[in-house]
């Protein structure tokens, strides 16, 4: 005589053979199984199965890119879309650092300001700057996310970004919106950044 333990694994064996046999079983009749053709007409705005079919021939459809116009944008928009992307640059580098990098943000924007900001913002530099000791740990990251030109002139522009400040001391982090203004020169070919302030 079996064990029980046998005698189940048996039964239990029958029924997944039975449950397979049956799914192979309809599986293969149905895909036998003729398509049904009542009610079945032609494509051509006839009907099938009382729904009205669109017709099988494609419809034409005009040239969309006639109907788009793109117009390239004027080397006078190239010149003043670059100022406010060398704007937006400088403060976002000049305003991220960390106690750190010991002033390398400064260093960062050195080819983008004027003589005269760069002897403001150099001065920092110094030896006695850079070797101070900083007893936490603190970083700034800045990311501007609008920038708009408010005026233009062929040797000056203006230009107001809007930034989002994270700021990290001792492990807490806040964040805060900023304002700014930017002020650019033209010198000889070269826009840099002249002046600069945050708006209140």
């Amino acid at each position: 005589m079996l064990s029980l333990r046998a005698r189940i694994f048996i039964i239990i064996s029958l029924i997944v053979l039975v449950v397979l046999g049956i799914t192979i079983f309809l599986l293969v009749r149905s895909k036998n199984a003729p398509t049904s053709t009542d009610n079945t007409t032609a494509t051509d705005g006839a009907t099938q199965n009382g729904l009205n079919l669109l017709p099988a021939t494609p419809v034409p459809v005009a040239n969309i890119s006639n109907n788009l116009k793109v117009t390239p944008l004027t080397s006078l928009e190239i010149q003043q879309k670059g100022v406010q992307q060398i704007a937006k640059i400088f403060l976002e580098r000049y305003n991220s650092y960390s106690a750190e990098s010991r002033y390398q943000n400064v260093l960062d924007v050195q080819a983008l300001v004027t003589k005269s900001l760069w002897g403001q913002i150099g001065a920092k530099l110094s030896p006695g700057a850079v070797n101070n000791t900083i007893p936490a740990f603190s970083s700034v990251v800045t990311k501007a996310y609008s920038t708009k030109l408010d005026s233009w002139s062929e040797q000056s522009a203006l230009v107001e970004l809007q930034v989002k400040i994270t700021e990290e001391k001792n492990g807490a982090i806040s964040n805060r919106d900023a304002g700014a203004k930017v002020s650019m020169l033209n010198d000889g070919g070269n826009w840099l950044v002249d002046k600069f302030e945050w708006i209140k």
